[in-house]
């Protein structure tokens, strides 16, 4: 039982000492933040309103949207939004179909080179062929 029994001198020599850990430098964006956390969300929230660029909204600004709003749009002044993407080569509009080909390294030369010397893109140039080849007779 005494073999059991330790004291705390053999404890501190047995156990392996630790360097103590160097300080990190905190890097200039991180200092004056506790813990180099980021502020909460609502300490750097600015309390007025913003326009999608990113002005601030004043509050005569806030009113003469709100009156105008408030009236009523003439459905002929407003501006309609752009559709993204290239336009419709379909004839009712919609989306055109797409396909992929491959071809030899000689056709894709002439096919490039054709469209460079005629200023036309080589999706121009292919969708002409295949009208002429196989399109509706006239």
């Amino acid at each position: 039982m005494a073999d059991m029994k330790t004291n705390a001198k053999t404890t501190a020599k047995a156990a392996p000492r630790r360097k103590a850990a160097a300080k990190k430098a905190v890097p200039p964006a991180r200092a004056g933040r506790a813990g180099g956390r980021k502020p909460a969300p609502e300490a750097t929230r600015d309390v007025g309103l913003r326009t999608k660029s990113g002005a601030l909204l004043t509050p005569e600004a806030e009113a003469a949207l709100l009156a105008e709003a408030e009236a009523g749009y003439d459905p002929e002044q407003l501006v309609p939004r752009k559709v993204a993407g290239r336009p419709s080569l379909s004839a009712g509009g919609g989306t055109s179909h797409r396909i992929n080909v491959r071809v030899e390294d000689e056709i894709y030369d002439v096919l490039q080179r054709v469209a460079r010397d005629s200023g036309r893109r080589p999706s121009e140039l292919v969708r002409e062929v295949l009208r002429a080849a196989y399109g509706p007779k006239a």
